[in-house]
């Protein structure tokens, strides 16, 4: 990576530095955003020590302590407090890993969330690995309240070393087990739907079906700069990140670990799994997902795409009629003609054509097509009903999956083969 690069992006992102001297011989870096985490936080941090413990690379773990400049005194307070607990406790992780802190207090009203604090963590640990022209260093993104397996930190450094993984996801599952019947229910209902959306996604044929998880991914120092940081977004900012990643090639899933991400409610955020699992828990009712015929006729349509190379508005016309109506209403009233005339302009060929399509049709528009044809067309519908329609439909043996846990657990099973 040019020298140019690295310069223009921290000429204007300023770097938050931590309580440590900078560190820069390091092989990998985890980034964690701590906001109120005083039940979870020492969990998790002795969780990353077990998994850092079977490793001879030098790790650093990154926490960001944050707040926003206008919280509540007594959420200072806490945070202060915190900080300085973990501070004075940090020599029980040197033989692992090394642990710094970075005050980020005050932020910005407007800005402040787990998406800026995500980004100022990453931010230093980008700096830092390319400071030492480590362009490949992983970072990771985690978050407070997650346990990892033991092999957490051989198999990332495996992947990123031996397969030219520039970024990846990792292979996450909320424990459902030591919770009240409703809050199990809850959040194998809500895992279920991240599944089912992944997996009904990758069957219409769209390349960028990947889990977008906060504390579940791990990028390059290089592809991190180069995708322009994380957003200072207050919510949803690892899918607007990943999304900018993932079609820049060498991105890739890794299932041969875990990550064990929180099960609690929180309101903390406006969306997400605490929400989600609070307000199920709350109304007692069943997870609604999007419709499998959604999904249909989104795959009708991109098996269709090569048609469109150089397609003119009349050909257009006439292959939409082809289509469903839903999608065809979708793509007439958000005008995807326009799109596809101006990628057309710049396709040499239809390789080309084919490679840019879904630069055009990304996971954002998959996302507002969704979004629209069950405002106008489709129902919402249980996600445990979904889940046997799409197996079904992919020609999968469904007998014995008569509980929202066992068809769970044989959707993990797809994803870790």
């Amino acid at each position: 990576m040019s020298s140019k690069i690295f310069d223009k992006y921290f000429s204007k992102h300023p770097l938050y530095k931590s309580d440590n001297e900078l560190r820069t011989a390091m092989d990998l870096r985890v980034v964690i955003p701590v906001y109120l985490e005083e039940d979870y936080l020492f969990d998790t941090l002795k969780s990353l020590e077990v998994a850092a413990s079977s490793v001879a690379e030098f790790i650093e773990v990154v926490l960001v302590f944050n707040y926003a400049s206008s919280a509540p005194v007594s959420i200072k307070t806490r945070q202060a407090a915190l900080y300085e607990s973990i501070k004075s406790q940090k020599d029980q992780f040197s033989e692992s890993y090394t642990l710094s802190l970075i005050k980020a207090f005050n932020l910005p009203d407007k800005r402040a969330g787990a998406g800026l604090a995500r980004k100022i963590g990453m931010d230093y640990a980008a700096y830092t690995f390319v400071n030492a022209a480590n362009f490949t260093g992983p970072i990771i993104s985690l978050d407070a309240d997650c346990k990892v397996e033991s092999n957490y930190f051989t198999e990332v450094l495996k992947v990123f070393k031996q397969n030219k993984t520039k970024a990846c996801t990792i292979y996450f599952e909320h424990p459902i087990d030591d919770l009240s019947s409703a809050q199990s229910e809850a959040i194998m209902q809500y895992e279920l739907h991240l599944r089912y959306y992944k997996q009904a996604l990758q069957w219409t044929e769209f390349p960028y079906a990947y889990h977008t998880v906060g504390s579940c991914f791990a990028v390059s120092a290089e592809y991190y700069i180069r995708a322009g940081g994380m957003p200072r977004k207050q919510a949803g900012e690892d899918f607007y990140f990943l999304q900018k990643v993932i079609p820049m090639g060498h991105f890739t899933e890794l299932n041969t670990t875990c990550v064990y991400p929180s099960s609690r409610t929180s309101e903390r955020v406006p969306f997400g799994t605490g929400p989600s699992v609070a307000t199920l828990m709350e109304a007692n009712e069943e997870y609604y997902s999007y419709n499998w015929q959604a999904f249909v006729d989104l795959k009708a349509f991109f098996c269709e795409k090569e048609k469109m190379y150089r397609i003119s508005n009349e050909s257009y016309t006439d292959l939409l009629n082809d289509l469903s109506g839903p999608l065809r209403s979708y793509l007439l009233n958000s005008d995807f003609y326009s799109e596809l005339e101006s990628l057309n302009q710049n396709c040499s060929s239809i390789e080309v054509f084919n490679k840019r399509f879904f630069a055009i049709f990304n996971a954002f528009k998959v996302v507002k097509y969704l979004n629209y044809v069950h405002v106008h067309f489709f129902e919402k519908v249980p996600v445990f009903d979904l889940a046997l329609d799409f197996l079904e439909s992919s020609g999968k043996e469904t007998e014995g999956l008569d509980d929202t846990q066992s068809l769970l657990l044989y959707f993990r099973q797809i994803e870790k083969e």
